[in-house]
């Protein structure tokens, strides 16, 4: 302690301004540093919001994402529900109209006959070719 007061009071101001100069650069310092470990953590903090924020919105993406899977899976089970129904429906009209073109052609003028000429009372067999004739009571009655 003697020795930094024989310095002090022998050199007076001449020895203080090089520790002075020293303790000014560190309290700069140390003031930096803690300024910057602040704005570190401030930016710490803003990026651990932003993935909070971030895990939010994709979460919520997530479960719209997953509502429209869900409903267009069940759109695509109800169309090919529907398809399968449509499938067999022609089934059953393909054989339908095999069935009747074999009847149509069990039922087919032969070219030779084609030239013969059929009457219209065979065609149109609930039309009468006769006159009809009233029917009177006189002569329903007969005693």
């Amino acid at each position: 302690m003697s020795s930094s007061l024989a310095k002090a009071g022998s050199s007076g101001s001449d020895v203080d301004a090089p520790n002075a100069m020293i303790d000014d650069k560190r309290r700069k310092r140390m003031i930096s540093n803690r300024e910057s470990a602040r704005r570190s953590r401030m930016k710490r903090q803003k990026q651990m919001e932003d993935l909070v924020s971030e895990k939010s919105i994709l979460e919520r993406k997530i479960y719209e994402d997953n509502e429209k899977y869900v409903a267009v899976w069940q759109s695509r089970f109800a169309l090919e529900s529907q398809n399968k129904i449509l499938r067999d429906e022609k089934m059953k009209l393909a054989e339908k109209l095999k069935n009747l073109q074999h009847i149509l052609a069990s039922y087919e003028v032969p070219e030779s006959d084609k030239d013969i000429e059929v009457s219209d009372k065979f065609l149109n067999p609930w039309q009468v070719s006769s006159p009809v004739k009233p029917i009177t009571a006189s002569g329903m009655f007969k005693f």
